[in-house]
């Protein structure tokens, strides 16, 4: 009974420590790690899911309070009391043993709660409504970057254009982080809880498999044109720029489903894979959309499924001859 009670005492501290590293290094190789930052409610998943509740909550207090003592920084303990909602909300759902579909939908709700907590955490400490202190930050980056010596007027514009579009498409970016945010837990929280041992664990399909409705493509095809022309009133641009820019997400996540599907019929190690794919996902997302709206018609990993079988066939006859 003792030696159940100090492997549950060193579980806790293990799991203290992992979320310490993740939030740590989370801003140690900037801009690189901040992908760390999505993986900040992991540790409270997993200690919701082995546990309770109530472990994860004060995993979550203790390392706020560290954050808090040790560096003194309020962004921090924000930070991660807001995103352990996410941990703590997937780490339920999956302990009750929802359907996938239903631990995602939970997740992604958790994940807006958590950018809402966050935005109202930013808010009290600075003393001012997020969008003065939004409309702050972007003037001082236009400043700083116009006090470079060799910052030229060009260079000035393209910031100003990119802090525009951030602001334009900021909706569907909240959304489409949200939907990152549960997805990548999910699936990293199912896939450490297996190999824990931890029996019956949901989780999501292999992103080789990932499908989306028909319909999903049609609306690309109408909003593309549509977020093209300038002749709508400003709020229905907007709208129209957001939507393109969800569906777009999700049609480029079902293209790259179909290009690592690909690489998974060659023997390719993974670390070439993933060599591979970054670069395609960042600098060409727009051929990953593409290839992901017309997937429903062309069928792609159909028709390798289908190469695949005619080709062993004919090996089987040729063994037979």
């Amino acid at each position: 009974m003792e030696d159940k009670k100090t492997f549950k005492w060193a579980e806790y501290i293990f799991i203290f420590a992992f979320m310490v590293l993740i939030v740590s290094f989370s801003f140690t190789f900037m801009p690189f790690s901040l992908f760390l930052i999505t993986l900040i409610p992991l540790p409270i998943l997993i200690a919701t899911y082995r546990h309770n509740t109530l472990p994860g909550v004060v995993i979550a207090t203790l390392a706020s309070i560290f954050f808090a003592y040790f560096l003194q920084d309020s962004t921090l303990v924000i930070l991660v009391i807001a995103m352990a909602t996410v941990g703590v909300g997937i780490g339920n759902a999956m302990k009750e043993g929802l359907s996938s579909k239903k631990v995602l939908i939970i997740g992604i709700v958790s994940s807006l709660i958590t950018m809402f907590l966050l935005g109202l955490g930013l808010s009290l400490v600075t003393k001012q409504p997020l969008s003065e202190f939004y409309k702050e930050t972007t003037d001082r980056i236009i400043e700083d970057i116009t006090k470079i010596e060799t910052t030229n007027e060009a260079n000035i514009e393209r910031v100003r254009l990119a802090i525009n579009t951030f602001t334009l498409l900021l909706p569907s970016m909240l959304i489409t982080g949200a939907v990152l945010i549960a997805g990548i837990n999910f699936m990293a929280g199912s896939s450490i809880l297996r190999k824990m041992g931890v029996p019956n664990v949901q989780a999501l399909p292999p992103i080789s498999n990932w499908t989306f409705p028909t319909w999903l493509s049609i609306t690309y095809f109408i909003l593309w044109p549509l977020s093209l022309i300038g002749t709508f009133p400003p709020v229905v641009s907007i709208i129209i720029k957001n939507l393109h820019s969800i569906v777009r997400w999700f049609l480029v996540l079902q293209g790259l489903g179909v290009l690592i599907y690909f690489l998974n019929t060659v023997r390719v190690p993974n670390w070439l894979k993933v060599i591979i794919l970054l670069p395609v996902y960042l600098f060409s997302s727009w051929f990953l959309g593409f290839i992901g709206a017309l997937d429903p018609w062309l069928k792609y990993r159909g028709r390798v499924r289908l190469y695949k079988e005619e080709l062993e066939k004919e090996k089987e006859k040729d063994k037979q001859d």
